[in-house]
């Protein structure tokens, strides 16, 4: 292809039709010329485009037909379809797995940055405004989303039943908004430059143990007595603890880990069975320090950061113009977050 006949780096003109139907309006297809150029690509429609980048992201044909509910036959016609509209290969397939041609990366972003202002442009002409409807992907720390989401996806699913949901948890959410996620839940530290961070409020983080631990093994009475006691600890925050004593002064305590494990329920499970001393947010040991499976430890000192401030919970969104279904969520989820309940500085 010839520069004036593929997708140029440089700004394109996009000019719609509304489809035809009882419904409200679907701009179903679309014209793409580049620009300098007097002929339009064969036109495209977004149901193809939507085709390719599932088929691209799921790895295979038969993935992303499975996901869009058609046969991988019909599938493997409309990408071959979209090849020779565009003249060129936009995938190198195996058997076990397809790869972008560099034609197909680019025509990717593309279609990617094509999808997002088509559901902008829907969104905000008021089509969905009474009603939204469509897929939110939202990506959070495994406690966060046991904490929370249970009781935010409910009374969110109340309110806009159209709406429907993918939640990954992982240990870093907010490097999922660079894999096509509209929203990650997550404590600090705050976003870089290339996405849109939210700051919502600080939290606590505390030492807690069983009775029976602290039965067997003599309570600390400083952060230093640490180093002779059993830890449970989250690869997140490491085996280098800092603390504020009640004048001010900031120590770092390193400890030893006899069980490490990315999930702060299972710690919380561990601790409460007697393992160790887990350091972990208030807010999600409450339950078990008011049923007495846990008890403070340290109390006179704060479990902060490496400078001596709180963690803090973050909205992060990708630097992308956001869909009403997105800005609702965001909203909602902003205002349940502020309710939690944190203990007065010291």
């Amino acid at each position: 292809m010839t520069q004036a006949q593929c997708w140029p780096s440089g700004r394109r003109c996009l000019t719609g039709r509304p489809g035809r139907g009882a419904s409200a309006p679907s701009w179903t297809r679309y014209h793409c010329c580049p620009r300098g150029s007097e002929t339009f690509l064969q036109m495209i429609s977004i149901e193809v485009l939507r085709l390719f980048v599932t088929v691209a992201d799921t790895g295979s044909i038969a993935g992303g037909a499975r996901k869009l509910s058609i046969s991988p036959s019909l599938a493997s016609r409309k990408i071959a379809s979209l090849e020779h509209s565009l003249n060129a290969r936009l995938m190198m397939r195996s058997t076990r797995r397809l790869r972008l041609t560099e034609a197909g990366s680019m025509f990717l972003a593309w279609s990617k940055e094509t999808l997002s202002h088509f559901e902008q442009v829907v969104d905000e002409l008021g089509f969905q405004r009474r009603d939204p409807r469509g897929l939110i992907r939202v990506a959070c720390n495994d406690y966060m989303g046991n904490r929370f989401l249970p009781e935010a996806l409910q009374h969110f699913r109340n309110a806009y039943p159209g709406i429907r949901f993918v939640v990954t948890l992982s240990d870093v959410p907010q490097e999922l908004i660079r894999q096509g996620y509209d929203v990650a839940i997550h404590s600090g530290p705050a976003p870089d430059g290339a996405l849109i961070g939210r700051r919502i409020q600080p939290y606590r983080r505390m030492l807690c143990a069983s009775p029976a631990y602290l039965r067997r093994k003599r309570p600390p009475k400083s952060p230093a007595d640490l180093a002779h006691h059993d830890c449970l600890v989250h690869p997140n925050i490491g085996l280098s603890w800092h603390f504020q004593d009640p004048r001010g002064n900031i120590t770092e305590q390193t400890v030893s880990a006899t069980v490490e494990v990315n999930s702060y329920p299972l710690l919380l499970e561990l601790a409460s069975r007697g393992l160790g001393i887990i350091r972990v947010a208030r807010i999600l040991a409450g339950p078990s320090l008011e049923s007495g499976a846990l008890g403070e430890v340290l109390g006179d000192y704060r479990c902060v950061e490496k400078d001596g401030s709180d963690p803090e919970i973050w909205l992060t969104y990708p630097d992308r113009p956001r869909l009403t279904r997105v800005r609702l969520l965001g909203e909602y989820l902003a205002a349940l977050l502020k309710t939690v309940d944190l203990p007065p500085t010291r």
